[in-house]
């Protein structure tokens, strides 16, 4: 079939029919230019990425939890964001001295990050307040 794993996501670009989530990904990345100009600049982009996959697993499945572990799990989404995630983010905004986390344009770490800030301002509209770096972004 036209799934290769029998299962979706499929996405059709330049007459090919691409698989899994992470393929799709670099393959658009690289094609726009938001992946990196050099392997430096793509490992970065890669750590930052899957440091924000791993955030956002945790808040991919926050709508399925039960009625009685919902606080406790915005009380763990809201720990590790602020004291993991965001920090690292922050720190590295900062140091760079640019409103981009890898170099001095848009990549997509940038764009990874902006879907987590929202996700997680969602829940917590004043997460960002002892970030001003992100409030940036």
């Amino acid at each position: 079939g036209v799934l290769m794993f029998q299962q979706v996501p499929m996405v059709e670009i330049d007459g090919m029919k691409m698989v899994q989530t992470r393929a799709t990904l670099n393959y658009t990345a690289g094609k726009y230019n938001l992946y990196g100009k050099d392997l430096k600049e793509r490992a970065l982009n890669d750590m930052y990425v899957e440091g924000i996959t791993d955030l956002m697993q945790i808040i991919i499945v926050f709508p399925f939890s039960p009625p009685e572990a919902k606080e406790k799990n915005l009380d763990s989404i809201k720990k590790r964001a602020t004291n993991r995630y965001f920090p690292v983010f922050e720190k590295a905004l900062k140091q760079h001295g640019q409103d981009f986390l890898v170099s001095n344009r848009s990549s997509w770490a940038d764009v990874q990050l902006i879907e987590a800030i929202l996700a997680v301002e969602e829940k917590m509209p004043a997460v960002l307040s002892v970030f001003p770096q992100l409030q940036v972004i």
